[in-house]
């Protein structure tokens, strides 16, 4: 299975509604974190598989807080020349226990 890249598609997928990463009830560690996430959406805009990007990984529940939250998302698909296609995108999240984190 082959996804394009998101540099290369001349239209990329769009988040049909805001992603709400929820703060887990079994992590008590309070503060910031960052981490960034690719995505590999098929054709219908549908999260098949998410990973961690090792170079900016999340700790282990609020990586799957994020991986459940985007598998539950829909995306418009991304494009090549007017055909929808499978894609990969990289985005970054961020979980903070003063504010809900969401990907705008």
């Amino acid at each position: 299975i082959v996804y394009v890249p998101r540099a290369l598609l001349t239209v990329g997928p769009v988040a049909r509604a805001p992603v709400l990463l929820d703060w887990p009830a079994n992590w008590l560690a309070r503060g910031a974190y960052r981490g960034v996430l690719k995505l590999y959406l098929d054709e219908q805009g549908r999260v098949e598989r998410v990973e961690a990007d090792p170079e900016a990984p999340l700790p282990d529940p609020l990586f799957e807080a994020a991986r459940s939250a985007f598998l539950a998302a829909s995306f418009s698909p991304g494009e090549l020349h007017g055909q929808a296609v499978r894609t990969w995108v990289r985005v970054e999240v961020e979980f903070d226990t003063e504010s809900p984190a969401k990907l705008p």
